[in-house]
Formats: structure tokens, sequence, C-alpha cells
């Protein structure tokens, strides 16, 4: 397999495709020759798509390195299945795939003699893994059948830390299972149809060293690692530790260090080399450092310079003399750097802004630091050109400075890129969300502060439905974000900026078509409503007057200080506002938050419903006055309550990840009238499929309305179990040791794997291991019907897991 672009290589591979990219001074391409002629397997297609010429050229017929190869051009792509499909014609029975761009020393003979054991049609290799995520992660059985395969999991998908080589034995029968000339990927597509089907695929765990050089700080490392000897099978010249081509000239009083130097490079006196790569034809001047980088050919640095560590050069660059560059930078093909240039961010872009750009749908960073103006006008180029010319996207904020700066540099990045923007200026994320779902548009962007983080900016991506963006958008927004390869529009097609009119009157007239309006103004409901200061404060009090309702405002003005309350805070207010509620004695309270999306409910006597029961209660009363629904969905952590519930009425639940994407997806499905979250977020998906505060006090009361009930009476209803949940640190590396022991540890017991691993005890009883998102721990939530019994079996897992820890 040698058709990857490299992307995230570059600029190293700028100008050349990332198989051929060097490994102490050797194409990896050859290395990976040298280990298959090491098992005896001699006989090769090679399967090219990026920069042909340049693989054909090297290797021609294979005969100059002892082996016969056959080349497969494909006309597009066809996807990792698909490419190797079209070689079908070059294959008698069993074979090999393996990648052209990976550093193994495997047993590639050992792999074969199992497969050939096992009868099987695919034998995949394993390896166990530190960090998972960004490889394939799988699950087998004692038998070694695999019964589980996920491609590069989010941190609360991981299941194991066994992950997928790439490297796979395959029977010609497999090609029974890849349809012809359709795009078709091993891991997306065959290996689960595999899986799917009852056919038996197998893995074989290897030992030894594998590194996939899937960035450049690996492109480093895999270097370093052949160097230091960890490879038995690549062999080079060492010169006291280091790799030195017999061209290369390195004057008197040079030093260098643990470093790799290419052909006819020149190193002059008193410079310093270490922990470093120089391509061919490099020239380092007098007096410079070169400290852990990796230099592109036909470089020239010049003299008493310092380059920092993990600078990545291009090809063709000249650096002048006395030019400090700082660490973790690249600078592209063909730059030229003035003497005494302190290089920070100018020729340059920054290799890595975040380790992952996204979480779910949304970017979040230190406002004015991570996420600045600069950031903004690239992110926005990006997004535009994702997005393509004469399309257009909605853009809106909240209430403060920083995002209101943010946005309008988003904006012109976005209008750079060609693209039309409608600027809904402030407003709350719901009504975005209602103007987008028509799907006359793109898509569209929210900027925030964050609600957990007063430091902190969020940017939310919507798609042109005003759902989330998927997973596989998000990467491909980060994927040109990274690589830098986006262009932007000619001066003739720059986007237009336009500021559009009666959004919030369409909103307010689909809001009252949705609602039983008579039932409300009928009950004349007294309610006391808590706005945080937030942007509904100005739209809802418009709709609230179609109520007949008495109400009681709080924090009912814009305050940009107080959208993002900490905690003690947060307290204080939401202990004024339950004691308001209680002592007018007012039939409800509502709190909705800074963004007009989560509500918090006060019973009249001031109680408030935890984040569990507030979900099960909605549900009931949803049931209640709603005849005829089929299915509703909630999150994998809702209460067992919401099966009682749903049961008493017939109903379909239907279990998703706790995703706020996952949910909206759910609402496809037609038949889902209802779908709830645990984190006081509710859907309606006839009136939005996503979270809207304003909606859901409108709905409650209409409900209460209907049934004739209060929410006490609604409560007391129904049956109550006992959550107890527990958090537990553990490094990012152990999340994925920790899911497969748990699963290997539990498979006596039904297990459910919508989001993380959820056991079955017996018919009460349930315990949800799940690796959070983002931050370094596991979530433990265990319910049963006894609280005592809830304390004691989340005691006995949380010690299960310090062991594996441990």
């Amino acid at each position: 397999m040698a058709g990857g672009f490299g992307t995230r290589l570059r600029p190293l591979t700028n100008s050349i495709p990332k198989p051929m990219v060097p490994i102490v001074n050797v194409p990896m391409l050859e290395h990976v020759v040298t280990l298959l002629k090491e098992h005896g397997v001699t006989d090769y297609v090679m399967l090219l798509y990026y920069q042909p010429e340049i693989i054909r050229k090297y290797f021609g017929d294979g005969s100059n390195f002892g082996v016969s190869i056959k080349y497969i051009l494909p006309d597009k792509d066809y996807g990792t299945a698909g490419a190797v499909k079209l070689s079908e014609q070059f294959i008698e029975n069993d074979f090999l795939v393996i990648s052209g761009d990976v550093i193994t020393d495997f047993n590639l003979s050992d792999i074969a003699d199992y497969h050939t054991d096992k009868k099987s049609v695919a034998t995949i290799s394993l390896y166990s893994s530190e960090n998972p995520l960004q490889y394939g992660i799988i699950l087998t059985n004692k038998e070694d059948r695999i019964v589980r395969f996920l491609e590069k999991p989010s941190s609360s998908e991981v299941f194991s830390d066994t992950i997928n080589t790439g490297i796979y034995c395959f029977n010609k029968k497999i090609f029974d299972y890849i349809p012809e000339g359709e795009s078709f990927d091993f891991s997306q597509d065959l290996f689960p149809f595999l899986l799917n089907n009852n056919v038996p695929i197998y893995g074989f765990k290897s030992e030894g060293y594998w590194r996939d050089v899937g960035n450049l700080e690996e492109y480093i490392y895999a270097n370093l690692d052949v160097l230091a000897g960890k490879l038995r099978h690549i062999k080079f010249d060492n010169k006291n530790g280091n790799c030195i081509h017999p061209d290369a000239k390195i004057e008197k009083g040079a030093v260098i260090e643990n470093s790799i130097i290419g052909s006819e490079v020149l190193i002059e006196k008193n410079a310093e080399v270490k922990n470093s790569i120089l391509w061919n034809n490099v020239i380092i001047h007098t007096g410079t450092k070169i400290l852990f980088d990796v230099i592109g050919k036909n470089c020239e640095i010049g003299e008493g310079s310092r380059i920092n560590d993990f600078v990545f050069i291009g090809d063709n660059c000249h650096i002048g003399k006395n030019v400090f560059v700082s660490s973790s930078i690249k600078i592209w093909d063909k730059k030229t750097i003035d003497n005494n240039s302190k290089v920070t961010r100018s020729l340059i872009q920054e290799d890595t802004f975040f380790n992952d750009l996204f979480t779910d749908s949304r970017i979040t960073g230190l406002s004015n630091l991570q996420i600045n103006p600069e950031f903004g006008s690239k992110l926005g180029s990006v997004y535009g050109a994702f997005v393509g010319q004469n399309k257009s996207v909605l853009v809106g904020r909240d209430i403060d400075d920083i995002s209101n700066m943010i946005k309008r540099s988003i904006t012109s990045g976005i209008l750079s890129a060609g693209v039309n923007v409608l600027d809904l200026q402030v407003i709350p994320i719901p009504i975005l969300r209602q103007e987008l779902k028509s799907g006359s548009l793109s898509g569209g962007i929210f900027v925030r502060k964050s609600p957990f983080d007063p430091a902190s900016t969020d940017i939310i991506f919507l798609d042109k439905d005003g759902k989330d963006l998927s997973t596989s958008k998000t990467k491909s927004i980060e994927r040109l974000f990274f690589s830098e390869e986006y262009q932007r529009a000619d001066f003739t097609n720059v986007g237009t900026l336009k500021f559009p009119e009666r959004t919030n009157e369409r909103y307010k007239e689909h809001f009252i078509e949705s609602l039983d309006l008579e039932a409300i103004r009928k009950r004349k409901f007294k309610i006391v409503l808590d706005y945080s200061y937030g942007i509904a404060s100005t739209i809802f009090p418009n709709i609230l007057g179609e109520f007949n309702c008495e109400v009681v405002s709080l924090s009912a003005h814009l305050d940009k200080d107080r959208i993002t309350r900490e905690e003690k805070e947060f307290k204080k207010s939401f202990e004024n506002f339950r004691y308001v509620v209680k002592s007018l004695n007012f039939d409800i309270g509502f709190m909705i938050d800074a963004g007009g999306e989560k509500l918090w409910l006060a019973t009249h006597e001031g109680r408030v419903l935890n984040d569990y029961r507030f979900l099960v209660v909605m549900l009931k009363m949803f049931l209640t006055a709603t005849p005829g629904v089929k299915k509703i969905a909630v999150p994998v952590q809702a209460s067992r309550e919401v099966d009682i519930v749903a049961d008493e009425y017939g109903v379909e639940v239907i279990r998703v990840k706790d995703s706020h994407y996952n949910m909206m997806t759910a609402c496809n499905d037609k038949e889902v009238r209802f779908v709830g979250g645990t984190r006081r977020g509710v859907f309606f998906p006839e009136f939005l499929y996503a979270t809207d505060g304003m909606y859901s006090i409108a709905k409650i009361l209409e409900m209460i309305a209907k049934i004739d009930m209060t929410v006490e009476e609604v409560d007391s209803m129904i049956p109550r179990l006992h959550m107890a949940k527990i958090n537990l640190p553990c490094s990012r590396e152990d999340k994925g040791k920790i899911m497969r022991k748990f699963m290997e540890d539990t498979i006596r017991y039904k297990q459910q794997l919508i989001d993380g691993v959820k056991i079955f005890l017996n018919e009460t009883d349930t315990v949800l291991c799940i690796p959070d998102k983002s931050r370094n721990i596991v979530h433990l939530n265990v319910e049963t019907d006894s609280e005592n019994r809830s304390l004691e079996i989340i005691e006995e897992y949380k010690n299960k897991i310090l062991k594996y820890i441990r």
C-alpha cells in the first residue's frame, strides 16, 4: 500500500510520496521490502496513487532489489480494500497486505503461519499500544477471533488498547466480499461487514517494534529508534552513534550527536547537530545549532543561527545568519528568512494548535491566547474552503466581547474563501439552528464564552440542517487546518456579508404554532423565570406574553461578565431562585442557562429534581400527554427509571451515545418523538432536533396543563432507583487498558457497548464504565434498587479499576 499523501508529514512530503521519506537515509518503503525479503516474500504488487512516478523510478521492476514488482495506479480513490481489489488478477491464493510507510520488525512468517493454521479468510496483525486513539482498536475472544472493531475511536469509545497494525493476511476468497469499482475500506466497510455476517476474522498478537510514521514527531522518533538499533533488519554504518552518508563532509570541530546526515551535506566547524535528521545537500554554517529537527534537502542555514527543537524545514529553504527559530513550527518549501530574524509565526504555521482541534463539533480554547483573531481568520478560511465557493453560511454569537471579536475574525476568513456570510449577530443557538433547519444554507458557526470556564471560548460548528457536524466532517476540516492546503478566493469572488431581518419573528411564529396555546392560557400559570443574564431575556418575554401567565423574572438583563458563573456563584444564584419560587408559592420555577439550551426546574416548594430524575419526570409527562408514541431515545447513561416509565406505555427505548450529535441523529427516525439527555437538555423533534430551553419551558407548561397534574404528583408516581457515581483519575494511555480489562473481567454478564461498557449484573443492577472524552478520568456509574447495594457495588468496581491502573 504505497499511495499515501503524507499530509501530516508536510512539508517533508511536498515533493515526494510518504513511503519515499527516508529513515536513516533509505526510503521507508525500501525498509519494508528488506523485511519482506527476510521472510522469503519476493513477489510484490505496489498500489500507487500520489506522485507514483517517483516510486516507479526508484524501484523499477524490482530486479535491482532481488524481487519482482508489479504496479497498479487506480484512476480514483477506491479506499484501502477497493484498491487491493484491483490486484485480484495477480493473486493466486494467500497473500499479505502491508503499508509502505510503516516501520516494524514483526515476524511476518509467524503471522502467515498462524493464518494458514487457522485456515482463515482474514487475519489481522495486532499490537498493544499505549495510545490507541489514532488507530483502529480490536477486541478478541479466547480463540483469538475478533469480536469487535472500531476505527480511530474517540476517548469515550475506547474499549481496548489492542490496535490494528494495518498488516493483514488474506485468502483470495476475501475478494468475494469486496465490491468492484466502489470505494471500500478495510476498517470502515470490509471488517464490519465480515463481523456482521459471522465470517471468522482472527487476530495475531505480534511482538516486536511497530511505529506508524503518521506525523512529524513520529518521524523523528522512528529515525532515532532505528539509530538506537531497535530494528534488527535495518543495517547502516554506525559512526559514533550517528548515521553519516559517506559523501557528507564534516569539518573538524563540528559536533554531531545521535543524528542522521544525508548525502552531500556540509557541516562547518563549531556547528552542532544533535538528535536531528538532515536530508541531502544541506549546508550548516559555522556556529549554528540544530537541536531535534528535520532539515529538508537543498537547504542552507547561515552562520550563528539556532533552530530549536521540533522544527521541520521543507526543501530549498535559505535561512540567514544569526536567525532564531522557535520550537514546534514548520517552514514550508522555498522560504527565505533574512539575517537576524526571530522566527515565531512569520513565514510559518504552527504544526499543532491543539492535540485534537475538535471535541465533538466544538473547538474550545483559551480566549485570545489559543483562540485569537489570527486563529479565527485561519479557521474561517479553512471552513470556507471546506464549504466551497459561492455557498452561504450563518454565524452568530453570545453577548461576550471576545465572542464578538472571534466571530468577526472567523467571518473575515470565510469571506476570503469566497463564501457568503449571513450574520445573525447576538442570538441564542437554538434560533440559529432553527434558521438552518430548512437546509437552504450550507452550515453555521456559533461563538460563545464557555459556560464552564470564563477564560475559554467555544466555537460550535453546525451542519446545513442545523445539527452538529458529524465526526467525518470535523476530521475533514481538521485535516485542512493542519495540512494548510486550502485556497482563498480570487479577489473578484470574495464573499458578501449580510444581516438578515425577521429572524426572531419567524422563530416566534414556529414556536407558537407548535404548542397547544389555549391549554396553557386556560391554566393561568404563575411562574418564576431566571434568565442567567443570557440572550433569552431579550426574546422569550415577547413569547411569554401569549401565555396568559403571571411571571416574576430574575437575572433578566444582559451581563457579559456573568454569563459564565463559577460553582460558588451559581449555587448562590440557584438558592436565591429556589427561595423566590417557594416564598411566592408560585406554580413552578425555571432557570435557563445563558445559552438558552439547558433548564433547571423548581417545584412550588422550591425542590429541584436532579439531572437523571428531571429526564424521567419529563418523559412521564410527555408520554401521558402525548398518545401514540412508539419510540424515545436517551443516552446509555440515563437511569433505568426511563425503561420502567416507557414499559408502562409500551414505548421502545433507544439508547445512544452521550453526545449532542448522536442524540440529534436519533431524531432521524421519524418514530422517535422525544429525546432526553442527562444534562438537562430535552429534544422535541417535531419542533427542533436540538435542545431549546425556551421551548422546553413552554412544552412543560403545556404538558402540565394537558394532564392536569403537578410536577410533584408526576414524580411521586415513578419508582425510584439508586444511582451511585464516581470519577476515577487515569492517564490518557490507561483508558484503553482499563476498558479492555473491564470487558474481559465482566464477559460472563450481558454487556452493552454503545458508549463505554455497561454490564447487567441481574435484572435490577447495572454497572457502566465509560472513559471521559476530554479529561483524564473514567466514569463509573452503578444503579440498583437499593442505596446500600449501589454503594457496595461501586466500591467493588472502583477497586477493580484502580487495580487495572496499578
